[in-house]
């Protein structure tokens, strides 16, 4: 499969250049090796701005091509070349070319005072009044950046932060880099294009008690930083999500650190608990001053009756619009004391609502954002007058008694999100379900449904032990087989303006654009993991995680007035002329690290290959970034038993082992299955 760009150099550009910048980026000068090929590349540079007008004669001379000539080659035409070594048959010189005028040695489209000519002319490769060139990537087959772009899919720009790097990507619908930007820490985990131009993203500090997140960084255009807001205490730390709104302030969920005797005393279960708990809270920041303006707190609407004696007890099906503190997922042993898990906030203007999606509940709760910091810690005020209770809650109306597992709907979802005014399925709300635990077998879908709200931004309150509605989804994408679409963490699913919706599968780096009616009309797989991108044909071995990508429309006001002139993709292209593969080591000595068993149950044999005396640390990690154990990377091989550094068994999920060497980082996913 090949691939070709058309590159503008408005000031002018010699061949040797143009050759020297299309091997850079992993690809050559192109080689036109049939009339199809040639008018196909033409028709790519069918603009001014690829050409020059030489002064006094007016002929134009076009963008650069890669064939040149043997030095010492008999003139005019024996002894040309294609860069790539590729013969040199077809030939569609100009009338009269090649006519060696003064050492012309190189291969450029023209010239002619009539017009742009599809033709060949030879010309002296030290030309640098040329005004570009044409690169052309190649791959023998295609497993990732862009796999599909259809006439039919929205045009935008996606924005996406690879996990394991710190660059966050802008990327056009035919995969190629439009602008990047730059962290000093890893994402931690979602990332915004703001419409001042700006990047907002979560970042990753390594919090020691709590894992990842802690810090929210703003990035102008040009790549500096702007505005950073640190988070991140042995009692506190943000994860997960960020939300800009619209006044400029920033919301952030937030762990926040409960001991076991503090949890004991509010009425949760001793058997269910370790030694802390980790309830959640959300944080509104104004960046104009870094203060908190406004918290919102679960620990504030606790409602368990396991014990009659300690605070918080009632009936728990009586009050929906309380958390119930003995609720515990099935996948609880997975995250510890990390007890709600929320993985996404998101705001809707018209009512002064914050929507979260609590994975661990398999939930999305609604509560009201037009209260206080005071009133939010109670039961009363708010434009809902409930404090800050939950006004809504959908998804699995067992966590407050009102159903049992038939009535579950969701499965550790992510990303619920109002849809925003003016789309299509404008008020309803949408999310990833992952479908972790799903009965029948594990799947993803995108689910859609209709809260039950009124004009007014009200929910009608059920009777004790009758769920909240609607009673089913309204809108439902899943793949066909339904396993053959399933990301059991992270991911998310965003309804564009033309009714169709971007889907990101996290743990394969997938981004998918599916219609109404479940089409698939474009994918992209991120080829960025660990140190730096991958090569066309080269699998990403499910280390090219992406928490979520958002498209953005051409007219949206954070590009106006920007260069998005598109440049290459962002995975790399082996030279066909090169015949041996590029290394991607940045170490003289090879770097290694492999796992067996993977899937494991009680335990797996990580094997190293390090350099000689270099200092190494090893380390196993949860999907959020939170050092589960350290290991001592010691010999040829370290056995992990599967515990963390209390030594607790952790439970089954996806973890990551993280060797760090010789200045890079090398990552390997770990399927732990009991």
């Amino acid at each position: 499969m090949h691939y070709y760009d058309a590159l503008a150099a408005p000031g002018g550009i010699t061949w040797n250049a143009a050759r020297d910048l299309a091997q850079d980026s992993g690809g050559y000068l192109a080689t036109l090796t049939s009339r199809a090929e040639n008018d196909f590349v033409f028709a790519l540079v069918d603009s001014s701005e690829y050409w020059y007008e030489r002064p006094g004669s007016g002929a134009l001379a076009g963008p650069w091509l890669g064939g040149y000539q043997l030095p010492g080659s008999p003139e005019p035409d024996s002894g040309w070349r294609w860069v790539t070594t590729e013969p040199f048959g077809f030939r569609d010189w100009s009338p009269g070319e090649p006519d060696n005028q003064g050492e012309e040695n190189a291969l450029n489209f023209g010239e002619s005072p009539s017009g742009w000519l599809s033709t060949w002319n030879d010309l002296s490769a030290a030309d640098d009044s040329i005004r570009g060139f044409v690169r052309e990537l190649s791959a023998d087959s295609t497993t990732i950046g862009l796999l599909q772009n259809d006439s039919a899919a929205f045009v935008g720009y996606t924005l996406f932060a690879p996990l394991m790097s710190t660059y966050t990507y802008l990327i056009d619908n035919k995969g190629r880099l439009v602008h990047s930007w730059h962290s000093s820490y890893y994402p931690g985990m979602s990332a915004y294009l703001l419409e001042n131009g700006s990047l907002l993203r979560a970042a990753n500090v390594g919090n020691l008690a709590f894992g990842g997140g802690g810090r929210v960084e703003e990035f102008d255009w040009d790549g500096d930083l702007v505005w950073a807001y640190n988070y991140s205490t042995n009692l506190h730390c943000q994860h997960h999500d960020i939300e800009p709104l619209p006044n400029g302030h920033v919301l952030m969920i937030a762990w926040e650190l409960k001991t076991r005797a503090e949890a004991i005393a509010a009425g949760r279960d001793p058997a269910k608990l370790g030694p802390s708990l980790w309830p959640d809270h959300v944080i509104e920041v104004n960046p104009a001053n870094d203060s908190i303006v406004w918290e919102w707190h679960v620990w504030d609407h606790l409602i368990q009756d396991f014990d009659s004696t300690k605070a918080n007890y009632g009936v728990v099906a009586d009050c929906p619009e309380l958390v119930d503190l003995s609720f515990v997922a099935r996948n609880e042993p997975v995250y510890g004391s990390d007890w709600n898990h929320m993985n996404a906030v998101y705001y809707d203007e018209q009512f002064d609502q914050v929507t979260l999606s609590v994975h661990s509940f398999s939930e999305v709760w609604v509560i009201d954002h037009s209260t206080t910091t005071e009133q939010a810690r109670g039961h009363s005020g708010g434009r809902q007058g409930m404090g800050g209770d939950i006004l809504y809650r959908w998804g699995n109306p067992q966590t407050y008694r009102a159903g049992d597992s038939t009535d579950q709907r969701f499965f550790g979802q992510h990303n619920a999100r109002w849809i925003e005014s003016g789309l299509p399925g404008a008020g309803h709300i949408m999310v990833f379900n992952n479908g972790l635990g799903r009965p029948g077998g594990e799947y993803s879908t995108v689910d859609e449904f209709i809260p039950a709200c009124d004009s007014t931004g009200a929910y009608p309150r059920p009777s004790p032990g009758t769920p909240f509605g609607p009673d089913s989804q309204c809108w439902v994408y899943g793949a066909a087989p339904p396993a053959s679409l399933y990301s059991s963490c992270m991911s998310g699913a965003q309804r564009l303006p033309d009714g169709h919706t971007l889907v990101c599968t996290s743990e394969d780096g997938t981004f998918l654009e599916v219609t109404s009616d479940s089409q698939v009309v474009w994918r992209y797989v991120n080829p960025v993991v660990g140190p730096g991108p991958l090569y066309q044909g080269d699998s990403a071995d499910g280390l090219n995680e992406v928490f979520r990508a958002t498209r953005y429309e051409p007219d949206y006001p954070g590009l106006a007035g920007r260069d998005l002139t598109p440049a290459h993709p962002i995975e790399r292209y082996r030279t066909p002329s090169s015949g041996v593969s590029e290394s991607r080591t940045t170490h003289p000595d090879a770097v290694g690290l492999h796992a067996n068993p993977n899937p494991f149950g009680r335990r797996t044999t990580i094997r190293l290959g390090l350099p000689r005396a270099a200092s190494a640390g090893l380390g196993i990690y949860s999907v959020d970034g939170r050092l589960i154990q350290a290991l001592a990377p010691t010999g040829e091989k370290v056995i992990w038993n599967g515990t963390d550094n209390a030594g607790r068994l952790v439970g089954r999920g996806v973890y990551y082992c993280r060797l760090r060497c010789a200045g890079f980082t090398v990552s390997k996913k770990l399927v732990k299955v009991n």
